[in-house]
């Protein structure tokens, strides 16, 4: 995940530029607005200063120098347009610093979400390319935690205090080198206080490994939430509606346990960093008194007066490099669940279907296939009569399902091998050539012709129509003004039942497949539909292969051949 965010940064390095560059014209421009003070000091008190001053030589470095040009040649106009004069400077100066703050803010916003997007983009791969089988072990509440309020907490710890640590130093390395030069002696103290600092950042050590618990236990209640809402009716229907309240409230109470406490520590950095840099502010004020004050003072009132503004201006970064730390120590747990969803092995694509040879025969040798410790498939051979239609029946749980899947290339075999014109085929290769009608249909927010189409260019409207014959979607489309064009909402939510699978079944047809799998497919039809489907379909795919999954006796009369599943074993 780390080597993910820094391929992302390192793609955007014009834009981290200008965000370091900005960063420290601003740190640049806040500093030398508070070492004007010093020179408007001795323009507007000179005598006052000279005589508090005791006769002290300044130090005079670079930027002072051409700072107090500036304000002697504003002298010259008079006390009071002086006055007006440096009022103007101090206006240009901070509006600068505004200016490129604002730069520095925009360029780490273009870098941030280039940066939310690569990692976006990876994930959505990772659930795409991630094996069909593992998605039985995967609750989908923690990926869609993981996409959701792991990117949020990504972007706001771990991004977001990159920017802040890196602003931090620069603004610290600049101020800290102008204190060394203003009175090294002093700025020791400053040095002792960074590092008192840093120690007081050891509050924070546990919070990578807190973070990783809360962010799972998120998924976990989202997925209690996603199931739900999906079993409304059954929930109701079992009046079990105080079990489930129960359920998510004792979900709900440990995750608000664990993140009051995780943020109860996050917190702590910022005040015991606040209160310490405070006591060395007055620590300051005591010792410069001496400096400035004694019989061997060496500093200025003006300049000490610039010391103490910059070293006021320090604690603001050093708060905020101990915050972005301790954000990060959080986000680090984040980024591990992130690292763990973009781990594991990825599926390969499937080949265009186009310019793959005809498939001529299937065979499965001594196939087995088990979820967890329970074994479905059990040493299964069995040659698939092809361009024949082809029925399989079993009790529940027998593992007919699971074959089906396993022709049509979601799962691969654990033992054995399934072979393609004789050849040892992997699922990838064989998905997209035999076209799989599940039990339940899944449709998308999109229109009819794109749900039936998805994702293939280069189907045609007349493999659209003949699909749509076939699939007896077109008293569908009669009820439609717009036709294929009608958008069907969110999981089809415009259609019945009956009438989401008959769009599920076109898209399988489409383009004439030369192999179709059937798993139920027409549980969601009516006896009169399903006859006249079946029928329909029988007659269109004579002379190819296909293989019907059913229970029901009217189904299956028309297969030229039965076969029963008994315990993950093929009895004729």
């Amino acid at each position: 995940m780390a080597r993910l965010t820094r391929e992302a940064m390192g793609r955007r390095k014009g834009l981290l530029g200008v965000f370091v560059i900005s960063s420290a014209a601003s740190a640049l421009l806040t500093m030398a607005c508070a070492l004007s003070v010093t020179d408007f000091l001795q323009l507007i008190f000179p005598s006052a200063l000279e005589s508090a001053g005791g006769g002290v030589q300044l130090h005079v470095n670079p930027m002072e120098h051409l700072l107090g040009r500036v304000y002697e040649w504003l002298a010259s106009f008079g006390q009071m347009r002086a006055l007006v004069l440096y009022a103007l400077l101090l206006l240009v100066l901070y509006g600068s610093k505004n200016v490129c703050s604002y730069l520095s803010s925009v360029s780490f916003a273009g870098v941030s979400v280039g940066v939310l997007s690569d990692v976006r983009n990876a994930l959505h791969r990772a659930v795409l390319g991630r094996p069909f089988s593992e998605w039985g072990r995967d609750q989908q509440g923690q990926w869609l935690s993981r996409m959701s309020n792991d990117m949020a907490e990504y972007e706001a710890n771990v991004l977001e205090s990159v920017k802040l640590i890196v602003q931090s130093l620069l603004t610290i390395l600049i101020f800290v080198v102008m204190l060394f030069y203003i009175d090294w002696k002093l700025t020791l103290l400053v040095v002792a206080v960074m590092g008192l600092g840093t120690w007081l950042l050891s509050v924070s050590r546990r919070l990578k490994r807190q973070s990783k618990k809360l962010q799972s236990l998120n998924g976990e209640l989202m997925s209690t939430t996603q199931e739900t809402l999906e079993s409304l009716k059954e929930i109701k229907a079992a009046t079990a509606i105080d079990y489930v309240n129960e359920r998510q409230r004792n979900q709900n109470k440990l995750f608000t346990r664990r993140r009051i406490g995780l943020y109860r520590r996050i917190y702590a950095a910022s005040p015991l960093s606040d209160f310490v840099g405070n006591c060395i502010v007055v620590a300051i004020l005591l010792l410069g008194a001496h400096r400035v004050l004694g019989d061997a003072a060496t500093l200025s009132p003006a300049l000490f007066v610039s010391y103490l503004m910059i070293y006021v201006l320090l604690l603001t970064p050093i708060k905020d490099l101990s915050n972005g730390i301790a954000q990060l120590k959080k986000g680090r747990g984040i980024e591990e669940r992130l690292a763990e969803s973009l781990s594991g092995e990825y599926e390969p694509m499937a080949a265009d279907t186009i310019e793959q040879e005809p498939i001529e025969n299937i065979e499965l040798q001594d196939v087995c296939f088990a979820y967890g410790e329970h074994r479905v498939l059990q040493h299964l051979t069995w040659p698939l009569p092809m361009h024949r239609q082809t029925a399989l029946t079993g009790v529940s749980g027998s593992g007919k399902s699971t074959l089906g899947r396993m022709l049509v290339g979601l799962l691969d075999a654990q033992e054995g091998a399934v072979l393609v014109n004789g050849v040892r085929s992997v699922g990838s290769e064989r998905r997209g050539r035999i076209a799989y009608i599940p039990q339940e249909p899944m449709l998308f927010n999109a229109t009819i012709e794109e749900n039936i189409r998805l994702g293939r260019p280069w189907v045609s409207h007349d493999d659209i129509a003949a699909a749509v014959r076939m699939a007896q979607v077109e008293p569908l489309l009669a009820t439609k003004p717009e036709g294929l064009a009608t958008n069907i909402g969110d999981g089809g939510s415009l259609l019945s039942g009956g009438e989401r699978q008959r769009v599920s079944i076109a898209r399988a047809l489409v383009g004439n497949p030369e192999v179709v799998v059937m798993d139920e497919a027409t549980a969601a039809l009516d006896a009169a539909t399903e006859q006249h489907f079946m029928d329909a379909v029988h007659e269109a795919l004579s002379g190819r292969t296909m293989v019907v999954i059913a229970h029901r006796a009217a189904t299956i009369a028309r297969c030229e051949h039965v076969f029963n599943v008994e315990e993950g074993r093929m009895v004729r």
